[in-house]
């Protein structure tokens, strides 16, 4: 099976090579596109937080949330109570903080390998800057659509995170009481992690942003597409099969259809999801920590699935 993807992948690439060589004019345009938006979006957003984050850690912060949230922590995820903090900085900062924060705890110790894996499952959500700014806001131009998104998103990744509370053994670990390790240059430390891992950002989303563009032009879901009896399903399909490649493009192409329970819903689930760009970053943290990412496949799955359903049934109650 592993040659097999092995081999499916190698075709991909080189599919992507003389795609791109034979039209570079648009696919050179697809990648400036997404490093625009890495560049006036999600830097100038992550990079504070990034920083941010590895700053209060070293100065020792995640242990006094740990201790005022390990009570609800142990009952809801069977974690212990640092694993708020990477909550509260996902919630914060958005995709990919909450898997980095768990990288970096499990590394340091402060989780041990089962807890780290539970935490991944919950710990790894949008911004609200993004979600009522940018696709509330900026695509569907009602800020409430934006809070229901958000509402729904956060509740799913709340549910994914007390379903996988059985998972492995519920040992957890409690060395977040000692100590942070003292470091002599703190503060380069923490700029240069920083910096390192919104560029590994970036250099996801220019990829994927060019992928999905040439995933759609060669019309990769246009068979399944043309199926559908009205122009507005179409473009609902369409918005969704692609945003779970890159999940920014399929929140805009949903928007175009307009506002409507199934368009907001739709782009709920896709960014409870987070596309294949958001997964490529998160397990790239994940991996380092050697955390197993199976479950955190299937927590964004299931975020996504239940995202649409609260989504969906709250929309009438809400705008």
């Amino acid at each position: 099976m592993k040659k097999f993807f092995k081999l499916l992948l190698c075709f991909f690439i080189v599919f992507c090579i003389f795609l791109i060589i034979s039209k570079p004019e648009i696919y050179v345009s697809s990648a400036f596109e997404g490093l625009k938006l890495w560049a006036t979006t999600v830097l100038p957003a992550l990079l504070p937080f990034f920083f941010l984050t590895a700053l209060l850690s070293s100065l020792g912060v995640t242990r006094i949330i740990a201790r005022l949230f390990e009570k609800p922590c142990r009952l809801l995820f069977n974690t212990g109570g640092a694993s708020a903090y990477a909550f509260i900085m996902s919630l914060l900062s958005g995709y990919p903080v909450g898997s980095k924060t768990v990288s970096d705890m499990k590394t340091a110790g402060i989780l041990n390998r089962d807890e780290a894996v539970r935490c991944s499952a919950f710990c790894s959500t949008s911004g609200p800057i993004f979600v009522i700014g940018s696709v509330g806001f900026g695509m569907f131009h009602n800020k409430n659509a934006g809070f229901l998104i958000l509402i729904s998103h956060l509740l799913s990744a709340v549910i994914c995170g007390v379903a996988f509370r059985f998972y492995g053994s519920p040992q957890i670990k409690k060395t977040f009481l000692s100590s942070p390790k003292k470091s002599e240059n703190a503060l380069y430390d923490c700029v240069y992690s920083s910096v390192l891992s919104v560029s590994l950002v970036g250099g996801f989303i220019c990829l994927f942003y060019l992928f999905s563009d040439a995933l759609q032009n060669v019309g990769l879901f246009s068979p399944l597409l043309n199926l559908l009896p009205s122009e507005n399903l179409k473009q609902l399909l369409s918005g969704f099969l692609y945003g779970l490649i890159e999940c920014t493009k399929g929140c805009k192409n949903l928007s175009i259809s307009g506002l409507s329970p199934l368009s907001v819903a739709l782009s709920s689930a896709l960014i409870s999801f987070g596309g294949l760009s958001v997964w490529a970053q998160s397990i790239i943290f994940l991996s380092n920590a050697k955390i197993k990412p199976l479950v955190f496949y299937l927590s964004k799955i299931l975020q996504a699935i239940f995202s649409f359903l609260l989504c969906f049934l709250l929309y009438p109650l809400v705008i």
